[in-house]
């Protein structure tokens, strides 16, 4: 069953990962003014390298949930800058070590959701 499930949720990251969506970063990062990053990819990449591991999917008091869009975005807006150092910064240690560590593509993608304001669409 749970290899079912991370085979569902890498086919949906996979598909819904299109290039004008999330494009390589360039040189010196993504350029955040072209770069046309929405809360859909951010929900599969969160749900594929967050929620379906046992972490940030909500019912523990001391792990922030990211079971939900929007429970991500409360989070990101209350502690901003817990999330650029643990996630999307230059010494992100998310997720832990027994997993593969983001691309830099994906902090970069991230950093800019965050930096456009969060946009669904």
């Amino acid at each position: 069953m749970k290899r079912i499930t991370l085979l569902v949720s890498a086919i949906a990251l996979i598909t819904s990962c299109k290039n004008e969506q999330a494009p390589a970063p360039v040189s010196g990062g993504l350029d955040c003014s072209k770069a046309k990053i929405d809360s859909s990819y951010v929900a599969a990449a969160i749900r594929t390298n967050c929620t379906s591991r046992g972490c940030h999917r909500g019912g523990a008091s001391t792990i922030p949930d990211f079971s939900s869009v929007l429970k991500l975005k409360q989070f990101i807006n209350n502690k901003p800058a817990v999330f650029a150092l643990r996630v999307t910064g230059p010494q992100a240690n998310m997720p832990p070590q027994r997993f593969p560590p983001l691309s830099q593509g994906m902090k970069d993608s991230l950093a800019c959701w965050v930096a456009r304001g969060m946009p669904d669409k």
